[in-house]
């Protein structure tokens, strides 16, 4: 009896501690399913960007219709119509195909990688617009890497194919690149690298001769986790055949060795370094030396986060020197008189200085505004001269001399991964160097032409804006534009040895579009250019194709 009650006052001892202690009786509510989300960073991007030395597998190029005025140049070239819309992701190759109002589009690139030792990459892709003034490209190539301990051995082989017609010129060419390349790159992650490269281009312009390069790189340089240093050195071989009196002293030898240096911690990025540009074959310009010019040019760059990726300050200084050759000349101008551009020996794109200074400051995560200001020299920077024939309109090369001071200021917000908005401005001033007489009888210009600020065929201002809404996991929508500034041409009048300063219009270009992904491997999209169909003028009587649109569909397998 005395076990018994002894045994049931333990369970009541034990019960009653059960209830007194409340962990054993915690209680739980869920409310909702919990959604994670995940916040994008808004991190300020440094303006002296990291030297790329690995030299990757050739990807294919996305070409825009619209594409924003270069420094150094003025005016977009004239494209034809291209998707907007790049592939995200794929996983090893991906189909595209459009069509619309004289546009006809088509992309392929495959991917193969085997066990880690050998990858391809087989790309190819063909844009064309039909009508009077027809342009059609194409390209095809492949890349092929072969993967070793520490080091990369690969082959590249490109054709590119260009076609076009004109109605101002009346008549139409072809233009033909071959393209092959071979060369080591380490991978390892020793402090000591390398890249070596040697290759040949064949320029092949329809009814001419052929421009023949040999190019090469050789890249040396050390690391650690805040120093490196190093030297790039590039050497291009330029000769043409048949050769005839034309040409005889065109052959060239360019060569390019830029030694460096950098220092990087948590607040401060240094670039420090200086292109050394001399040319084999042609004189002028820094040196006194016989059928040899030299153009220096500075590389710094420099950037301090002051608060904590909240504020930056930076400033840069860089500078350009052109290559002279034809395909380059022909970059600016597909139009251009081919004789003349093969007469012109000496390269004349020489940038010895292009400096900026400004700051970045993010008020909020997801907010980032950089205003800045620069001051560029150009000794003698490229022009297009239109000259009227009878029949034909035919363009020349002429240079000038400037010095251009800018101010600008862009902005990048985004919110998730839903919206997000690029967009900026800048504003020029001029100052001229001497120019070729003009037609007396254009008081504007003539006023412009004393108080030094008219440079041909730049504008004084530009600006663009992109908007890009995902809606949702299936659709997207963008919004591209772009718009320039007035800007005067060196035209030369057919029967008249005067030249005269024609205005051009300001150019206006917006662009819209979207996609919708049916599945993670197919999307189907739709764009419209240029809706308000200025036919903006890239030069003097060369216009862009104005209103057009593209469907398509794009398979990822």
């Amino acid at each position: 009896m005395k076990r018994f009650i002894s045994i049931l006052s333990l369970v009541i001892a034990i019960g009653a501690y059960a209830q007194q202690d409340t962990t054993i009786n915690r209680v739980v509510t869920v409310e909702r399913d919990f959604q994670p989300a995940i916040q994008s960073a808004g991190k300020i991007n440094q303006t002296p960007a990291v030297l790329q030395h690995d030299l990757h597998l050739n990807p294919v190029v996305y070409s825009t219709y619209t594409t924003p005025l270069s420094v150094g140049y003025n005016i977009y070239p004239l494209q034809a119509s291209e998707t907007r819309f790049t592939p995200q992701a794929p996983l090893n190759g991906i189909i595209q195909a459009a069509a619309g109002y004289r546009n006809t589009h088509f992309l392929f690139n495959y991917q193969i990688h085997h066990q880690k030792k050998m990858s391809l990459d087989l790309y190819a892709n063909h844009d064309a617009y039909w009508g009077e003034d027809a342009l059609a490209q194409s390209k095809l190539g492949l890349v092929v890497t072969r993967h070793f301990s520490g080091a990369d051995f690969y082959v590249g082989l490109e054709g590119k194919n260009e076609a076009y017609w004109y109605q101002p010129i009346l008549s139409g060419a072809v233009l033909w690149n071959a393209n092959a390349h071979i060369g080591v790159r380490s991978t390892d992650k020793r402090p000591m690298q390398y890249r070596i490269q040697t290759g040949y281009t064949a320029f092949i312009p329809s009814h001419w001769a052929v421009e023949h390069h040999a190019k090469s790189h050789v890249d040396l340089w050390w690391s650690n986790s805040t120093h490196s240093a190093g030297l790039k050195t590039y050497i291009q071989n330029t000769f043409y055949t048949p050769s005839d009196t034309l040409l005889a002293t065109s052959n060239r030898h360019a060569i390019r060795v830029e030694p460096f240096y950098e220092y990087t911690n948590k607040h401060i990025r240094l670039h420090v370094g200086v292109n050394l540009n001399m040319n084999i074959g042609t004189g002028e310009l820094l040196s006194t030396v016989e059928n040899l010019s030299f153009a220096p040019s500075p590389n710094v760059k420099f950037e301090w986060n002051m608060m904590d990726n909240i504020f930056h300050v930076y400033a840069n200084a860089t500078g350009h020197y052109g290559l002279g050759s034809l395909e380059e000349y022909l970059g600016y101008n597909r139009y251009l008189n081919m004789r003349q551009g093969f007469a012109w020996q000496t390269p004349r794109d020489y940038t010895p200085v292009d400096a900026q200074v400004g700051f970045k400051i993010r008020p909020a995560k997801t907010l980032l505004i950089d205003i800045y200001g620069g001051y560029a020299y150009m000794h003698s920077a490229c022009n297009m001269q239109a000259v009227m024939q009878e029949d034909a309109l035919d363009y020349q090369l002429w240079n000038s001399q400037y010095q251009r001071w800018k101010v600008g200021a862009s902005l990048h917000y985004h919110y998730r991964d839903i919206v997000e908005l690029n967009m900026g401005g800048n504003y020029y001033f001029y100052q001229q160097d001497p120019i070729p007489s003009m037609d007396p009888t254009d008081p504007h210009f003539q006023e412009n032409r004393i108080k030094g600020t008219t440079v041909f065929d730049r504008p004084n201002w530009d600006a663009q804006a992109r908007l890009d809404v995902h809606i949702d996991s299936k659709w997207s929508i963008y919004s591209e534009n772009y718009f320039a500034g007035s800007r005067w041409a060196y035209v030369s009048p057919y029967a008249s040895s005067l030249p005269k300063a024609e205005q051009l219009r300001p150019i206006i270009s917006l662009n819209i579009g979207g996609q919708y992904a049916i599945n993670r491997w197919l999307v189907v999209y739709l764009q419209l250019n240029d809706y308000l169909n200025r036919k903006n003028d890239i030069f003097y009587g060369y216009q862009s194709q104005g209103i057009h649109f593209l469907a398509g569909v794009k398979w990822k397998f």
